[in-house]
């Protein structure tokens, strides 16, 4: 019996020592996620609902790249203030995590869609502007002012302007530029903001839009400027007609706005010059425009 023991002994220590218990298996699994974003009034609500294995121990929420917020009990949410500059879509993540550090995301979009604030004649213009001696069409395009600014306490509407030929795109401002109670246009050679060279400058002719069949109208005396002497080298009437008080949201709708405004602007110019009386002479205040527009587009 005693020499039984000792086999015996020797496969209990080999037990011992290789432990009576199996390994436990590595976590990999990583938790499974959903993302619900939705739009009340001017916030988005993210809602993600999380699975794990295990257990999940935090969702954080993403827009792009950017960390929002970060949940650790159920429901996880996260919500957001949203404005008239977040219009369009907007992209979400949610990222679920377990204690092993497994991670599991899902996305969701969101058209953010909120009404902007109206700005001083906002929409889209067209614009025609002609010899003042013959009448004849010089150029046409269209305008879309979507912004505005602030000029010693008077508000002037902020935008940009083309041509028809899409050859020259620049800046333009239309209010009450240098003083109360005048209704003044300057559009300049391109969109430098730093040194906004005058292209063309207009005062209405009774300081205020008029109503015509189709929409509102500024008719006046104006000049064109040399680009690199930035002086006035040609005599015109301008006409600038806004043919809509919303800019399209889409790019074929704005296109086919544009296009009519150029239309409209065209044709309305020539029925002014022929059956007006003619344009009073307006004194440009052209040194003090173009300081004023420099003021008004480096903000």
């Amino acid at each position: 019996m005693k020499k039984l023991a000792l086999p015996f002994l020797s496969a209990a220590l080999l037990l011992a020592a290789c432990g009576g218990d199996p390994r436990p298996t590595a976590d990999t699994t990583p938790p499974t996620v959903a993302l619900q974003a939705t739009q009340s009034g001017t916030t988005v609500n993210l809602t993600a609902t999380a699975t794990d294995n295990v257990g999940v121990t935090k969702v954080e929420f993403y827009r792009g790249n950017t960390l929002l917020s970060a949940d650790t009990t159920v429901p996880y949410t996260a919500s957001l203030p949203v404005t008239s500059a977040d219009n369009g879509a907007v992209n979400f993540t949610a990222r679920a995590y377990d204690a092993a550090g497994n991670q599991g995301q899902a996305g969701a979009q969101v058209t953010v869609n909120i009404p902007r604030a109206g700005t001083l004649y906002q929409g889209v213009w067209g614009w025609a502007v002609a010899d003042a001696s013959t009448g004849d069409i010089i150029e046409t395009g269209a305008m879309v002012l979507v912004d505005e600014g602030d000029h010693e306490g008077r508000k002037v509407a902020v935008g940009a302007y083309t041509n028809t030929a899409q050859s020259q795109t620049g800046a333009s401002l239309l209010g009450p530029i240098t003083a109360a109670g005048e209704l003044e246009t300057i559009f300049s050679y391109d969109l430098n903001t730093e040194d906004p060279r005058a292209y063309l400058v207009a005062i209405d002719d009774d300081g205020q839009l008029e109503a015509t069949e189709d929409g509102p109208a500024f008719f006046g005396a104006g000049a064109l400027f040399d680009r690199a002497t930035q002086q006035p080298n040609r005599a015109v009437d301008v006409l600038l007609l806004q043919l809509d008080d919303e800019v399209p949201a889409g790019q074929d709708a704005q296109a086919t706005a544009k296009r009519n405004a150029r239309a409209l602007a065209a044709s309305t110019l020539r029925h002014q010059f022929r059956t007006a009386s003619g344009l009073q002479a307006q004194t440009l205040k052209t040194g003090a425009l173009q300081q004023a527009a420099r003021d008004i587009l480096r903000r």
